[in-house]
């Protein structure tokens, strides 16, 4: 090869320049795309429970569902995140799998699950995405003198909305962060307690206060 590129360096010159101007115009011509699409899908699991603490939430409904959750086909790894009345689990599925048919195993399987959770858990929401389409933008609100839950009114009803005008913003609703920047829970807190109907009566408890 060293002796035919001395014996004909034209024809080399131009082969080099052939293959860089293939390679300019193919670079010029290529669609560009922030978020290609990625044949990867993702199923997202969001459990309430209001007023429950992250690590009650974290070892009563995050633990228990992702223990069941790999029961699921073509699971690459998972996910998690547990806030205070909430708890997110993001699965994702080995490259090729059926988007919908990984949303319907988990949704199947959070229900299977269901029964297993505290008495007084919302049903799981489980939707499907794919890594395409995460987010682009995180918008934290912290202000000094305002509780919880004017910080979650001013979110959800203010900053939200505005937020949404933008053309092609797609804007999920609010969530706690670690420091409770933003909350979904209010500060009231229900607490559930069982007990016999015979006891509560000798110690003379109201109806009212036992709920019953």
């Amino acid at each position: 090869m060293p002796k035919f590129a001395l014996r004909y360096p034209f024809f080399i010159i131009m082969l080099c320049l052939m293959v860089s101007l293939v390679g300019v115009v193919n670079t010029v011509r290529m669609p560009v795309d922030l978020f290609p699409k990625i044949d990867m899908p993702v199923v997202v699991v969001a459990t309430f429970y209001n007023g429950m603490p992250p690590e009650q939430i974290e070892a009563d409904i995050t633990n228990t569902f992702e223990r069941f959750f790999t029961l699921g086909a073509n699971i690459d790894h998972s996910e998690s995140r547990s806030l205070t009345g909430v708890s997110l689990i993001k699965i994702y599925f080995k490259p090729g799998t059926d988007s919908n048919a990984a949303l319907s195993n988990i949704a199947n399987l959070a229900m299977a699950d269901l029964r297993r959770l505290p008495p007084g858990t919302l049903p799981p929401v489980v939707l499907g995405m794919d890594a395409s389409t995460q987010p682009v933008c995180l918008v934290t609100l912290k202000g000094q003198g305002l509780n919880e839950t004017n910080l979650k009114d001013m979110a959800q009803f203010q900053v939200r909305n505005q937020i949404s005008n933008v053309q092609g913003a797609s804007v999920p609703h609010s969530s706690p962060g670690p420091s409770g920047e933003v909350s979904t829970s209010t500060s009231k807190r229900n607490i559930r307690l069982a007990s016999s109907p015979d006891r509560t009566s000798a110690r003379s408890i109201p109806d009212s206060t036992r709920g019953w």
